[in-house]
């Protein structure tokens, strides 16, 4: 899923100086590309299993709930994926260390480099991220006061649009502070209890189906830090594997990973059927990362990619496993 920067990249020339200058149709594509759209299953598909488990337990979908709030994830990723980029220019910049070079795709570390390129002004992106966190709120209104989804709709709305605005922005910064991690564990886990929530309640399940994705999202955020070290120290952006350095980091990584599987075992015992052997390739993918974790090939280049990709590709087939699983219930 990597698209060649060659077909959506303006070179460095006048045109980078000026983005008044860049074609309609390059522009186009730019904001496509800083939406970052092949990231947002990272966040649609934990929603998608909330949505599952509620299903799971009542057969039948309110699909006028359903659908806005699909749109308010939407909404809410955009939001924070073009904050971020906003405000990680200093850091997309300098960074020549991330995982695919010039290449954009799934497992790229370092931003879209839109920004970078300068193919959009950034004041305008700033204001697109204002724009999608706030068109947000009126929808969760609209679940909260007229489709009657529970009185925690809105403030689970306002949750998430903290949590992806202050992830890099001031005063908080907390990928800066060494809290980036922490805000991605509950942000996105978040999208599972809330999408259960407006459609069945409260429910402790969804949270337990959802703790080896809790585990496993931070654990990635913390190896993906490892390429883009030099240029997180150079903006003074103190990130878990700033603080701690990366040696200690690799065990960090590897006992989460470890925890996560472990996670696997609550799932089992619940569904407690043979669909649960789908958690197998979750399983294979991790370990796959895992293993040359373990026997320091992260600090190898390649290797490091070939880590992060595995981590990358198992933690998505978590989410998109236990749905199936879910919904064959």
């Amino acid at each position: 899923m990597r698209v060649k920067s060659s077909f959506i990249r303006i070179k460095a020339t006048h045109d980078h100086d000026n983005p008044k200058n860049i074609k309609m149709g390059n522009k186009l594509i730019a904001w496509i590309r800083i939406q970052e759209l092949y990231k947002h299953p990272t966040i649609f598909l934990p929603f998608l299993l909330g949505t599952a488990i509620a299903w799971s337990e009542a057969r039948v979908i309110d699909w006028r709930v359903f659908a806005i709030s699909i749109v308010i994830t939407y909404f809410l990723t955009n939001g924070a994926f073009i904050s971020n980029e906003y405000f990680d220019y200093e850091s997309d910049r300098i960074n020549v260390e991330r995982i695919g070079g010039d290449k954009v795709g799934v497992t790229t570390t370092g931003g879209t480099r839109v920004l970078v390129e300068g193919l959009l002004p950034r004041k305008q992106v700033l204001i697109a991220s204002i724009f999608f966190f706030v068109a947000a709120i009126p929808l969760g209104a609209l679940l909260q006061f007229h489709l009657n989804t529970g009185r925690l709709t809105l403030p689970l709305v306002i949750l998430g649009i903290l949590g992806g605005w202050f992830y890099t922005a001031p005063p908080i910064k907390a990928s800066y502070r060494g809290f980036g991690e922490l805000f991605m564990c509950i942000g996105f886990t978040i999208p599972v209890i809330a999408a259960y929530y407006v459609l069945q309640g409260f429910s402790w399940l969804p949270l337990i189906a959802a703790l080896p994705w809790m585990i496993d999202v931070p654990a990635l955020k913390i190896i993906r830090e490892f390429p883009d070290h030099d240029a997180d120290v150079a903006v003074n952006r103190r990130n878990l594997a700033v603080i701690f350095g990366r040696e200690k980091m690799a065990s960090v990584y590897i006992l989460l990973t470890v925890c996560s599987l472990i996670l696997f075992v609550p799932v089992i015992f619940i569904i407690n059927r043979l669909t649960v052997l789908l958690l197998l390739l979750p399983a294979f993918f991790l370990l796959r990362s895992l293993i040359p974790m373990t026997r320091g090939k992260w600090r190898n280049k390649e290797e490091l990619e070939d880590i992060c990709e595995n981590g990358f590709i198992g933690m998505l087939f978590i989410p998109l496993t236990l749905i199936v699983i879910f919904l064959l219930r």
